[in-house]
């Protein structure tokens, strides 16, 4: 049976629909992307993109809360603290480190999120706030269109460990090892 965790992590997803290049060999590339809400921030962050973005302002608030709650993001890796940007020590069931433990807490947040934010709602708030405090459990979807993109990745390539009935594989989020 598949587990929570596993339900939601194929929500994840790039497609380009977009890729051509000018008369000087230089390519541009436009890729839909589909991710957890907390990395738009991480992608804003690069000047080199051009994007486009879904606005959790602009969606009523009963359609954010039933994808919230029918489609929640949950971590697909469980890092434990670390200093500075990347880490690589991640939670593992196996080692005692109950990772199902970890799910459930998140769950029971998007719970308290989605409560609050009803309540909120129901007092005649607007939506656009009421949908900020569901973002952390939002997956979201943006277009965007770049000449590079090595620099965005090798800021952002830390390694991630999942475990199957083969085995435990290793991978980066461009290559693996």
């Amino acid at each position: 049976m598949e587990s929570t965790q596993e339900k939601y992590t194929n929500l994840i997803s790039a497609e380009i629909v977009a890729d051509s290049l000018n008369q000087f060999g230089e390519r541009i590339t436009t890729m839909k992307l589909v991710f957890p809400r907390f990395i738009l921030a991480e992608l804003n962050t690069h000047r080199m993109f051009n994007r486009n973005s879904a606005s959790s302002r602009a969606i009523p608030f009963k359609k954010m809360v039933k994808e919230v709650m029918e489609r929640p993001f949950i971590p697909i890796a469980w890092q434990k603290d670390h200093k500075g940007m990347q880490g690589n020590d991640y939670f593992q069931s196996e080692t005692g480190e109950n990772v199902h433990k970890l799910v459930e807490g998140w769950l029971d947040a998007r719970n308290s999120a989605v409560q609050i934010a009803t309540g909120l709602n129901n007092s005649n708030v607007t939506k656009q706030l009421c949908n900020r405090l569901l973002e952390p459990f939002m997956w979201h979807t943006v277009l965007v269109t770049a000449t590079e993109w090595d620099n965005f990745f090798e800021l952002r390539n830390p390694v991630y460990e999942w475990e199957y009935e083969e085995g435990v594989i290793k991978a980066k989020s461009k290559e693996e090892f």
